[in-house]
């Protein structure tokens, strides 16, 4: 019969756990004063013990809790990973710590991550829940790698199905958007205010043009551009790669409308904010600033060009990431079907009997 002691320290006192396994006796520190984590610690090797799932060598390893890995993992995330990413997936970090307590990490099992899930799916959407879940088993990938435990537990949590949605918007639904835009800029009696509305617009459509995130649009400089060759550079992408977008007609006039200073006078959240707000006045809903990006993706695919090139266009490091574009829109299956209809049709002529044509 397992139970929790407390033990003396001379800060205080933590909580050790007296379990037997085996017919041995074990006395194991919980490293911690906490009851609640305490608790959890013994629950869960009282559990492993009656499924016969308990591996006493596992809890000789290195103890690591939670607070404490996380710290470790963080330091070595600002060395792999951009200031956006690193900063959500402290946002979702802190969440399930808040839940689960700071557990020793071989503590995280699967009725854990159930609950777990459980209790996220109350407080958010489906697709919410499958980018934490991404995020806490890319997390636990690294632990695993350090040896601080043994395998994955978030390997054996599925991600959820979702309800599929479009991404992108259709050519009147742009029109709208922009109608919006130009509308607000020209009804504004603050000459300040008709700039910042009609260089917004600008934004959104040099994004429509060139596929690059909102980021990547607002660092965008100068002498990242080479208007001899038509061609613009991103330099510091999500992937830390510098990759090479060419140049559309209007892309460049817009550009060149800009002037030097470009967007540098714009702040992420501005024109996130921006944007929904003529969204709604638009009549558009379920649509974000990246949707603009998802826009130039689809009608690249929808005219023809082919997967790789438009993966290496958006700087996707994996194409798989590429390929949710590449479901074809109505009116190109429309189109194929009739382009087949006509070339079968001197054949079908034949088939038929003489009544029948």
């Amino acid at each position: 019969m397992a139970c929790l002691r407390k033990i003396k320290t001379k800060t205080g006192f933590v909580y050790h756990i007296d379990y037997s396994y085996k017919g041995r006796r074990y006395v194991m520190s919980t490293k911690t004063s906490d009851p609640k984590i305490a608790r959890t610690i013994l629950d869960d090797i009282q559990g492993k013990i009656a499924r016969g799932t308990f591996n006493l060598l596992e809890y000789k390893q290195k103890d690591c809790s939670f607070s404490h890995f996380r710290d470790e993992y963080f330091q070595y995330a600002e060395g792999v990973k951009s200031e956006r990413t690193i900063y959500l997936q402290r946002i979702h970090v802190e969440k399930f710590l808040k839940f689960a307590g700071d557990i020793n990490l071989r503590s995280v099992d699967a009725r854990l991550l159930d609950r777990w899930q459980g209790h996220t799916l109350q407080h958010v959407k489906p697709v919410t829940f499958n980018t934490e879940r991404r995020t806490l088993h890319a997390m636990f990938n690294v632990a695993t790698k350090w040896g601080y435990i043994e395998k994955n537990p978030f390997s054996e949590l599925r991600n959820l199905k979702v309800q599929e949605r479009r991404r992108f918007l259709m050519d009147d639904e742009l029109e709208l958007l922009f109608n919006s835009i130009r509308t607000e800029a020209m009804n504004s009696r603050n000459a300040h205010h008709r700039a910042i509305h009609h260089k917004f617009g600008l934004y959104v459509e040099l994004l429509l043009h060139t596929g690059m995130r909102r980021e990547e649009g607002l660092r965008l400089r100068w002498q990242d551009i080479d208007f001899k060759k038509n061609l613009l550079y991103v330099i510091k992408s999500k992937s830390k790669q510098t990759r090479m977008i060419p140049l559309s007609r209007r892309a460049k006039v817009i550009l060149l409308e800009l002037g030097e200073e470009l967007f540098a006078d714009f702040t992420p959240s501005l024109v996130t904010h921006k944007f929904i707000y003529f969204c709604e006045k638009a009549g558009l809903v379920g649509f974000k600033l990246h949707s603009i990006r998802h826009t130039h993706a689809t009608k690249l695919i929808d005219a023809g060009v082919d997967v790789l090139t438009v993966s290496k266009l958006l700087g996707h490091a994996d194409i798989k990431t590429t390929m949710i574009y590449a479901k074809v829109q109505r009116p190109v299956l429309e189109s194929a079907i009739r382009s087949l209809e006509l070339s079968m049709q001197p054949m079908n002529q034949k088939l038929l009997p003489a009544k029948a044509v």
